[in-house]
């Protein structure tokens, strides 16, 4: 595995990296376990690019000024922030090496599931 764009320590070297794309409030977009230790990262530390981790850090801070503190059924986000979240975990996906496991939630059902290194994007033919 290419280490060479991570900047964190290695905590379990035996263990594959994971990085979770989700929202908690307050909290940055991406939870990362595994290789790495588990924590919330901004991307960068993993070397993803800075407009990706400027979206994800949007994507979280559109849903905190949604979050109703004092009674959170009554939270409210933007229609479509779900499908952008899975989304951005696509461009996750695409960016980080196949070693990486990468999870989401479907939009639809709630349920996280993982994006397959398959899946990699690769830029249309010109």
């Amino acid at each position: 595995m290419d280490d060479s764009r991570v900047t964190l320590p290695v905590r379990e070297p035996d263990e594959p990296p994971r990085a979770r794309v989700f929202w908690d409030w307050q909290q940055h977009a991406l939870w990362i376990s595994g290789r790495y230790g588990m924590n919330y990262i901004e991307g960068h530390e993993i070397g993803l690019s800075p407009k990706l981790v400027r979206d994800l850090a949007e994507w979280s801070r559109v849903a905190d000024a949604g979050f109703n503190e004092d009674y959170p059924p009554d939270s409210e986000v933007p229609p479509g922030w779900a499908a952008e979240g899975l989304a951005l975990a696509r461009r996750v996906r695409a960016e980080l090496p196949a070693e990486w496991i990468v999870t989401a939630r479907d939009p639809t059902s709630g349920r996280h599931f993982v994006l397959p290194a398959r899946f990699r994007e690769t830029k249309a033919p010109t």
